[in-house]
Formats: C-alpha cells, structure tokens, sequence
C-alpha cells in the first residue's frame, strides 16, 4: 500500500487537531506524544519532523487559538452594514465557536508555572485586539453613535478592563455568571461611549459567526 503524501500545513494541523482533542479528554499531563501521534495514525518520527517537544505543541496551539480568535473580530469589525454598537458588543462579548475545542486546553495557561506564558498571551491578544475594536469606535463617532475621542486608548482600556474580569486564572465563574456580568458590562460600556448599547443576545442574533 502506497504511503500517503500530505501537504505540510494539513499534516501539521492534524497534530495539533488531535492534541487539543487528546488534552482535552485526558489532560495535557497525561497526553504523550505516542497519543498524538496515535490518534493521526502516523509514524512518532512524523511529530518531531514539526515539533521538538509536547511543550511546542501546546505553543502552536495558543497561536492558532489566538489566530481564530482575530479572525472572528476582524469579521466582525468588517461586517457591512451592520451598526457599530452591534459590532462592539459582537466583538468584545462574543465568543466565537471555534474558542470551545480550546477552552480546557487553555486551562494549561492558568497554572501558576506558566503565569509569565499566560500574562504575554493576555498581553498580546489586547494589543492585536485594539486596532478592530478602535475601528469599530470610529466608525460609531462617524454614524453619531459614539463620543468617543480617543478609539484607540478606549478600546485598549476596555479590551484590558474585559478580558481580566473574564480571564477564568483570575476569577472562577460559571457560565450563568459570566452572562449576567457581561449584560453588566454593556451597560458600562454604554455610559463611557455615551450610547445605549444592544444587549449580547441582540448582537448574537445579528451575526452568523456566533
């Protein structure tokens, strides 16, 4: 039987496809690479040929969650004609659908051991979130919707002030928690901005990605 040839990309991604789903079931600690490569059906020599340890899995991972995770705010800031209050609160309280298969994989950041890891994550994912998020605030002033002088500082702020009191390393809630105190956060956002902003149910109505 003839080996089968893959495109790098598509086997690489098939490794870490099965690495979130193995850490997930059974944890990162006891996930070996034997399980990876398993689970893909390829040879052990197939996992170093892209990755030198687990730990540069779970590095690869934190990239493309984080990559999903701009593509969906970057959809959102670009959607046409939808206003921008519902874009804001799209972007910001919105979670999109790929973020599930990574949210017990990403426990992992929230160790103690990897608090240095977990603060340039956090670090990064606000300065890549600023340019959307100030995008959809300008346009907000421009339709009459926000006063707001400064798009960038204030969506730096709130993108800072939301993903603390959101970031399960610090606080422990549940899901009903999380979507009382996100309907909070729209109301205070709404004070800031000088709008009355829609509520997270009526911007997930509004886009498809959610």
């Amino acid at each position: 039987m003839a080996r089968i040839t893959k495109d790098p990309e598509v086997r690489r991604n098939e490794l870490l496809d099965a690495a979130v789903q193995l850490f997930g079931d059974k944890g990162v600690e006891r996930t070996s690479v034997s399980d990876i490569v398993k689970q893909v059906g390829v040879a052990q020599g197939t996992f170093y040929y892209y990755f030198k340890t687990k730990d540069d899995v779970i590095f690869a991972l934190i990239e493309r969650s984080l990559s999903e995770q701009m593509e969906y705010v970057n959809s959102v800031a670009g959607q046409p004609g939808v206003d921008a209050d519902l874009k804001l609160v799209g972007a910001l309280l919105e979670r999109p659908a790929v973020l599930p298969n990574y949210r017990d994989f990403l426990q992992v950041l929230h160790h103690e051991s990897n608090a240095m890891i977990h603060q340039r994550f956090v670090s990064r994912k606000i300065s890549e979130m600023v340019p959307p998020i100030a995008q959809i605030l300008e346009q907000g002033v421009k339709e009459g919707i926000f006063q707001v002088e400064h798009p960038a500082e204030t969506a730096e702020f709130m993108l800072t002030a939301i993903l603390f009191m959101f970031d399960p390393g610090f606080f422990d809630r549940t899901e009903e928690e999380i979507r009382t105190k996100a309907g909070a956060i729209v109301g205070i956002m709404g004070k800031l901005l000088g709008a009355e902003l829609p509520s997270p149910d009526q911007a997930r109505s509004i886009f498809s990605l959610f």
